[in-house]
C-alpha cells in the first residue's frame, strides 16, 4: 500500500499533468484552479501549499513539459559515431523534437505567458533550449579531439548550431506559415547545418 509521500507525489504528478495539457490548449488566462482541480482530483489549497498557486503551477508545469520533451535526446546511441555523425544524428532528433506539434504549441505558450507570469521564460529557457543545447555541448566535448583546434569555445559552438538548427523553420511553423517537414527532409536540414557549423568553426588554426 502507497504511503503518504508517494500519495502526494502521484497527487501532485496528476495535477501537474492536467495542467499541462489545459495551459497548452487554452493559455494561462483560460485556465482556472477549479477546472485543474475538477479534472484532476485534489484541492485548491493543495495547489497554493505544494506550488504556491496557479502561477507557480504553471511553471512547473512547463518544467515537465520541457524535461519529457528532451528525454528522448539523453537516450541517443552515439556508439562507433565520430563528430560529424554524431552531430548530425544529434541534430536530427533535435529538429524532429522541436518541430512536433507539442512542442511548438509548449514554445508559443512560454513566450506568450512571460508577461503574465515572468519566472515561466526563465524556466522554458533553462529547461528548454539550454538544456537541447547541453546535448550538443556533449557531444562536441566528448570529440574534443576532432574540434580542439577551433577558435570559437565549445559552449558557443552548441549555441551557434543550436539556434541555426531551430531558427527558420521553428519560426515559420510558430507563425502558422511553415508545414512539418518529412524525417527526410529534417535529416537533410540538419545535415547541413552540421556541415556549414564545422566547416566554418572546426577549421584547423594556422
Amino acid at each position: 500500500m502507497p504511503n503518504k509521500r508517494s500519495r502526494g507525489e502521484v497527487r501532485n504528478g496528476k495535477l501537474q499533468k492536467v495542467a499541462a495539457d489545459l495551459f497548452l490548449k487554452r493559455g494561462y488566462e483560460g485556465v482556472s484552479l477549479d477546472k485543474i482541480v475538477e479534472l484532476a482530483g485534489g484541492s485548491k489549497s493543495t495547489i497554493y501549499s505544494e506550488f504556491g498557486g496557479k502561477c507557480g503551477l504553471f511553471i512547473r508545469s512547463i518544467e515537465n513539459l520541457c524535461r519529457q520533451s528532451n528525454e528522448s535526446l539523453a537516450k541517443i546511441d552515439y556508439t562507433g559515431l565520430n563528430l560529424d555523425q554524431s552531430l548530425k544524428k544529434l541534430s536530427f532528433h533535435i529538429l524532429k523534437l522541436m518541430t512536433a506539434k507539442r512542442s511548438v504549441e509548449l514554445h508559443r505558450l512560454a513566450i506568450g505567458e512571460s508577461l503574465n507570469c515572468p519566472e515561466v521564460g526563465e524556466a522554458w529557457y533553462t529547461h528548454g533550449p539550454a538544456r537541447t543545447a547541453s546535448f550538443i555541448r556533449s557531444v562536441l566535448d566528448s570529440h574534443r579531439d576532432e574540434s580542439r583546434k577551433t577558435r570559437v569555445p565549445i559552449e558557443r559552438m552548441a549555441v551557434i548550431l543550436h539556434d541555426s538548427l531551430t531558427g527558420d523553420i521553428l519560426y515559420r511553423l510558430l507563425a502558422g506559415v511553415g508545414k512539418h517537414e518529412k524525417d527526410d527532409e529534417l535529416e537533410g536540414l540538419a545535415c547541413a547545418a552540421v556541415d556549414v557549423i564545422l566547416g566554418n568553426v572546426c577549421s584547423d588554426v594556422p
